[in-house]
């Protein structure tokens, strides 16, 4: 077993370490669509930070600076920040700022913010697990082959976190455990106490994962638009489904209030205007598609000044 890894480990090196994906694969818009770089987005987004009053909005997770670039051109009077591990590029305005690590982003007032993490989420390091007659074992691999072994169980406040939030299927099923972004999402918001702070993301329900409709799990690749092998070693986007509803909790546990938990096609449908042209009647279809970008999940909820408490495996 020399040279294998646990997947959160795999997962954290091929994306983040010197020369892995997000750090030198040129941004997410050379290997994959996402909403994200749709022109109509920073539309929305600027609805609702008008609707929420908010004047500042933070971009987690910026990737080429698509969504930031289209803010500042919509409204040059807003307070625009990206995030990102990536350096700058330097197609993004002068007026954006640009930080490596959420800890950088001056607090300002907190109150007055919008952040947004658009598949963010989803690139936050996860363990795999199997299930087997002995129950869940963790899945360990080899950053240069992807091939997997199965080794010891994973911590008690994993299977905590597995019990309540991904239910016993049969042997073989697999699972991520979501814990570490619940935790992340926990920091985020105890960052920005009083800010408004949205999540968008694909993922699945408990309801679906004790139905056994995720049974092999949900790690994927993707590389030059395709869906590749799963292979950590920094060539490739690493991926899993976000367990949306565990994430919501672990808001509301440190504090947050829940604002919003709906689908993209539906919060869309209160945020966007009625078209005026076939062109933007389309666009408005493309990102509100229920069988594609119209399926990822929205949770939009307010950090409290008692974000204190931290994510437990129950």
């Amino acid at each position: 077993m020399s040279g294998v890894l646990g997947w959160r480990a795999a997962m954290g090196r091929a994306l983040y370490a010197p020369g892995g994906f997000y750090v030198a694969g040129g941004g997410p818009a050379a290997h994959f669509a996402t909403s994200a770089q749709h022109p109509l987005l920073a539309e929305v987004v600027l609805a609702l930070a008008r609707r929420a009053g908010t004047r500042r909005v933070v971009d987690l997770g910026a990737g080429r600076g698509e969504l930031v670039t289209g803010l500042h051109a919509l409204d040059p009077t807003l307070s625009v920040a990206a995030v990102e591990v990536a350096p700058r590029p330097r197609e993004v305005p002068c007026a954006v700022s640009w930080h490596g690590r959420l800890a950088e982003l001056p607090l300002g007032k907190a109150n007055a913010t919008l952040l947004i993490a658009h598949e963010w989420l989803d690139t936050v390091p996860v363990d795999v697990v199997q299930q087997t007659e002995a129950g869940w074992l963790l899945v360990v691999v080899d950053p240069r082959t992807g091939a997997e072994t199965l080794a010891a169980p994973p911590p008690s406040a994993d299977l905590a976190w597995l019990e309540r939030w991904w239910p016993l299927g049969e042997p073989g099923d697999r699972a991520e455990v979501g814990r570490s972004r619940d935790i992340a999402w926990q920091r985020v918001l105890r960052r920005l106490p009083g800010a408004l702070l949205l999540a968008v993301d694909y993922g699945t329900t408990r309801g679906e994962r004790a139905a056994r409709a995720y049974a092999g799990g949900t790690l994927r690749a993707h590389q030059q638009g395709r869906l590749v092998p799963v292979i950590p070693d920094g060539s490739r986007d690493v991926t899993a489904a976000v367990a949306m509803d565990a994430v919501r909790a672990a808001g509301e546990q440190a504090g947050a209030v829940t604002m919003a938990d709906t689908s993209q096609r539906d919060a869309l449908a209160e945020l966007l205007p009625a078209p005026r042209t076939y062109v933007q009647s389309l666009a408005q279809r493309e990102l509100r598609d229920p069988e594609g970008l119209g399926a990822f999940r929205w949770l939009l909820q307010r950090a409290t000044r008692r974000t204190g408490a931290r994510v437990s495996g129950r």
